[in-house]
């Protein structure tokens, strides 16, 4: 990359995340009042990496295997709710208008797992994915 081109990269990205915040703005407040009881939504809630406070997100659900609910994370390792859970995996997700521990881990995008989440949750990564990732949740019962 040329010296004159980083420039123009930067304020790419700069819009870019100007755009991002300003649609989760608007977006997470309501589907954080939804998620947790309507079926295709939790809340998950994080510990801060850096402040150790609780990070609540709203996130669309993917397929529930007895005690283990599978996350989808449109921007892999670049969302921060997902460095949260890298360095502290102990979380609590609310299902169903219930809170529960559990334990999270990240794992490789896998295809045949994601053709089990509905289609708004697959759509997430084919039009705005980087670097797409699926996060494990087991819960502890």
């Amino acid at each position: 990359m040329s010296s004159e081109s980083a420039p123009v990269l930067d304020e790419v990205r700069r819009r870019r995340r100007s755009r991002h915040r300003i649609f989760w703005g608007i977006v997470n407040p309501p589907t954080r009042r939804l998620a947790g009881f309507a079926p295709w939504w939790v809340l998950l809630e994080t510990k801060g990496r850096r402040t150790g406070k609780p990070r609540t997100t709203p996130l669309a659900r993917g397929p529930v295997d007895g005690d283990t609910v599978w996350l989808n994370s449109v921007h892999g390792r670049h969302s921060h709710w997902v460095r949260n859970l890298e360095a502290t995996p102990e979380v609590r997700v609310k299902l169903s208008g219930r809170w529960h521990n559990a334990i999270a881990s990240v794992r490789e995008y896998d295809e045949a797992t994601v053709r089990r989440f509905n289609l708004y949750a697959r759509s997430g990564p084919r039009t705005l994915g980087i670097d797409p990732v699926l996060v494990r949740v087991e819960l502890r019962r």
